[in-house]
């Protein structure tokens, strides 16, 4: 019973990549008309992909769809994207679309930073499952409860953009 209620969140969660994948599928179809307009939004749809993704998976694992949850998918992805650039390149500029470019090209970078969302996503809901209704000490206690779920999430984020960037990227190149 309780598989059931994991798999029906997940999917509820899943509505909203879902959604921006129609949309993204809409203007990559209009930009095939030759307008301009059409076809950079429907990249900057495809660059902000793995965002949504994170966002809506950490929505849908969460317990209670909490806007806190969908922060914490946010920070996640934003603290990885940023802790991978910093990790490969240095001297990169941090790029929340195209962060570093790996393996094979444009579409291989795409998948690999939907897979990276797909992960910081579940990390953030299973970490606001964890740490909701976690108490502090009273001279911390604003940061208690859903706000510490982001601090949290960032600092897994952080960790987890290291050993990708160390231990995968080092395997894929």
């Amino acid at each position: 019973m309780k598989q059931v209620k994991l798999y029906k969140r997940l999917f509820a969660g899943l509505i909203y990549p879902v959604l921006a994948l129609i949309v993204y599928a809409f203007f990559w179809l209009l930009s095939l008309t030759g307008f301009g307009g059409f076809s950079g939004v429907a990249h900057t749809f495809g660059y902000f992909l793995p965002l949504i993704l994170s966002v809506g998976l950490a929505i849908g694992i969460s317990r209670d769809q909490s806007g806190a949850s969908a922060l914490a998918g946010c920070v996640g992805y934003l603290v990885f994207s940023a802790s991978l650039t910093s990790i490969v390149n240095a001297k990169l500029v941090f790029d929340l679309t195209m962060p570093v470019t790996v393996g094979g090209g444009l579409t291989v970078t795409i998948i690999f930073f939907l897979i990276c969302a797909c992960l910081t996503g579940t990390v953030a809901g299973w970490l606001y499952n964890k740490f909701y209704n976690i108490h502090l000490p009273d001279w911390l206690a604003f940061f208690g409860g859903r706000r510490f779920v982001p601090i949290i999430t960032s600092v897994y984020a952080l960790f987890l953009g290291a050993f990708v960037a160390q231990i995968v990227l080092a395997h894929i190149k």
